[in-house]
């Protein structure tokens, strides 16, 4: 849903358990997060701080994140 976050906690070899420990969540309310993009504002703020990266370019949407391809 993610891709921007998914792209960083890929880099940074995170697994969805220290994901979860990063916003204080099990590994599997984490992955439900990420299913659904439901974080709460103090999750989005933890994982903004951790990667040292905005909340815009984090939690963009797919869409959002690709670059805009011109013909």
């Amino acid at each position: 849903m993610f891709p921007n976050l998914l792209g960083m906690k890929a880099y940074n070899h995170l697994t969805d358990e220290d994901m979860g420990r990063i916003i204080g969540v099990s590994r599997s309310v984490f992955g439900q997060k990420m299913k659904t993009g439901k974080f709460m504002p103090d999750e989005c703020r933890a994982i903004c701080r951790y990667f040292d990266l905005p909340f815009d370019y984090l939690f963009a949407l797919a869409s959002e994140a690709a670059p805009e391809k011109t013909a």
